[in-house]
């Protein structure tokens, strides 16, 4: 589910970026595999809770998932919401900005892949990474987000394209809050 989810993110910057309709209609309909994912994830996590009575360790780590299920199926989300501009902007991505949605696209994608890693081989350290790493990701959306503000004062008449590629960067900025919620919630567990 979770590679699903991040496919979808790499699959969508790149229909933003090359204005693929194809592509964008592709991270679409990928949507509805990670919400089955999702829900069969959830309903056999709620049986073992149900049939094992786990306690304690075991009990956490699968109430854990059930909450790091919702941040992965978020993610798919952002990754359809930035399809969704994709097909909206038509192939009028600014070039100004396509390197900007390039790189951060990569550090949220860097970001989601290590908190994934972090649910199957727990490592403090790369929690760590994750949630510091949100700062880079955080100063990169800002930084876009004022070059993109600085397009609109130079031509007012492209508000609405340029305020759409706002939201695209958004989307990104989103994946990596939620890789940070995951890297979060594994803390907590192995805290313990």
């Amino acid at each position: 589910m979770g590679n699903d989810a991040n496919e979808m993110v790499r699959m969508a910057v790149d229909a933003t970026l090359n204005g693929d309709l194809d592509l964008a209609t592709r991270v679409m309909a990928a949507d509805d595999r990670v919400d089955a994912l999702e829900r069969s994830t959830l309903s056999k996590t709620i049986v073992a809770v149900m049939q094992e009575a786990p306690v304690a360790a075991d009990l956490r780590f699968l109430v854990c998932t059930l909450g790091v299920v919702g941040e992965i199926e978020k993610v798919g989300d952002h990754a359809v919401k930035l399809a969704r501009r994709a097909t909206k902007l038509s192939g009028n991505f600014p070039a100004e900005m396509r390197v900007a949605l390039q790189e951060l696209g990569e550090l949220a994608r860097k970001e989601f892949s290590g908190a994934l890693r972090l649910y199957c081989d727990f490592s403090s350290t790369l929690a760590q990474e994750i949630i510091a790493g949100d700062q880079a990701v955080d100063t990169a959306y800002s930084r876009a987000r004022n070059e993109v503000f600085g397009l609109i004062r130079q031509n007012p008449s492209s508000t609405e394209t340029l305020v759409r590629c706002i939201e695209c960067f958004h989307a990104l900025e989103h994946v990596a809050d939620n890789a940070v919620a995951i890297a979060s919630r594994m803390s907590m567990i192995h805290s313990h």
